[in-house]
């Protein structure tokens, strides 16, 4: 077993991200939220300091392609799961 945290990166980042799975991975040992990408920069830039998040994105690809990321969470709109679901698996 590896001693390197899991870092996880967050697509979406709306009411439900904020208030429940960004606080909820930042509380499990082991786990580091270092990306966000929401949907505008700005947005995401205010997420990203309200959670000390070191890394923002402008777009949902590029957090999925992003090769230091472990997991993706996907904190969008229902309509958007699968297209992004399918996407990280691919990755």
């Amino acid at each position: 077993m590896t001693n390197q945290p899991i870092r996880v990166g967050v697509i979406g980042a709306g009411a439900n991200t904020r208030s429940r799975h960004i606080p909820g991975l930042q509380a499990i040992d082991g786990v580091e939220v270092v990306a966000v990408c929401n949907r505008s920069e700005e947005s995401g830039r205010r997420v990203a300091e309200e959670f000390g998040i070191p890394h923002v994105y402008t777009h949902w690809w590029d957090v999925i392609a992003a090769p230091d990321l472990d997991a993706v969470v996907i904190g969008t709109w229902p309509y958007m799961h699968h297209r992004l679901s399918i996407a990280a698996l691919e990755a």
